[in-house]
């Protein structure tokens, strides 16, 4: 695989890790709403006891809901991260390649360089011996 295969790998996975980090950072903000509408419920059972007593089955029933919706969040959220996570990996892992890839390249430039060079000397050395 070519340098510039390389280069185009890394990009990939720099783009798919940056949709990682979106989804992660969506998923963390939905659970933020989540616990702040957990404590508007609460909220509402301090503050307003009349209404409690009169639809305490909806109130807890929501309360509920919103505990087994963080729940499910939570996992999500770890499962994101999880990705992100390993989306990262594979952006070292192709940065390394680039690197290695990019010094495998100049190194062969190097080295044609030096044939180059020798190869003139060795040119000039017959040219002079005759």
């Amino acid at each position: 695989m070519n340098w510039k295969s390389r280069r185009r790998i890394l990009a990939v996975h720099e783009h798919l890790h940056k949709i990682e980090i979106g989804r992660l950072s969506k998923l963390e903000r939905a659970a933020r709403d989540l616990k702040e509408e957990e404590a508007r419920i609460v909220g509402y059972l301090d503050g307003n006891r009349e209404m409690i007593a009169m639809f305490p089955d909806i109130v807890l029933e929501r309360l509920k809901s919103n505990i087994r919706r963080q729940q499910d969040m939570l996992k999500e959220v770890e499962r994101q991260t999880d990705l992100t996570l390993e989306q990262a990996r594979r952006v070292k892992q192709a940065e390394r390649l680039v690197d290695n890839a990019e010094q495998a390249r100049e190194q062969a430039l190097e080295l044609e360089a030096l044939r180059e060079i020798l190869e003139h000397h060795s040119h000039m050395t017959d040219l002079s011996a005759r």
